[in-house]
C-alpha cells in the first residue's frame, strides 16, 4: 500500500485538524495571481470547500497589474465563484499615512478583506 499522501489529502487533513476550512465554511481567498494563490484555489476547488476570491490591484505595476487582475477574474470563471476586485491608490495612501508602500498595501488589503468577510458573511480569510 502506498503510504504517500497527496497534497489534497494533506490539505484536507490539516484543515480538519485545525478546525479551519471545510465544506460548511465559505472562505475568502486572497488571490494575487501568482502560482501560490492559484494553487490555493485549485486545492479549495478539489476539496469542494466553498470559496470566493478577493484580488487587490494596488496600481503599482501598470499593465502587469491589470493583466494579473484579468487572470484572477478568469480563475473565478473557471471555478464558478464570485470574484471581488478593488483598485487602491496605494502610493497616495502611503504618503498620507507617512508609511512605506509595502506597509500601506498590507493595511489596505487586510482592512478590505475583513470588510468583505463581514459584508458577504464569509467564515474565513485565506492567504497563500
Amino acid at each position: 500500500m502506498n503510504k504517500r499522501k497527496t497534497l489534497l489529502q494533506k490539505f484536507m487533513e490539516f484543515n480538519a485538524a485545525k478546525g479551519m476550512a471545510n465544506a460548511k465554511k465559505k472562505t475568502l481567498l486572497a488571490v494575487s495571481g501568482g502560482i501560490d494563490s492559484a494553487a490555493m484555489c485549485e486545492l479549495f476547488s478539489d476539496a469542494k470547500f466553498p470559496f470566493a476570491i478577493a484580488h487587490c490591484n494596488f496600481q503599482l505595476r501598470g499593465e502587469e497589474a491589470d493583466e494579473e487582475e484579468s487572470f484572477v477574474k478568469n480563475l473565478g470563471r473557471k471555478y464558478g465563484v464570485e470574484v471581488f476586485v478593488k483598485k487602491f491608490e496605494t502610493k497616495k495612501y502611503a504618503e498620507e499615512k507617512n508609511t512605506s508602500v509595502q506597509l500601506a498595501a498590507r493595511e489596505l488589503r487586510y482592512a478590505w478583506f475583513e470588510e468583505l468577510r463581514k459584508e458577504k458573511e464569509l467564515n474565513l480569510i485565506a492567504t497563500a
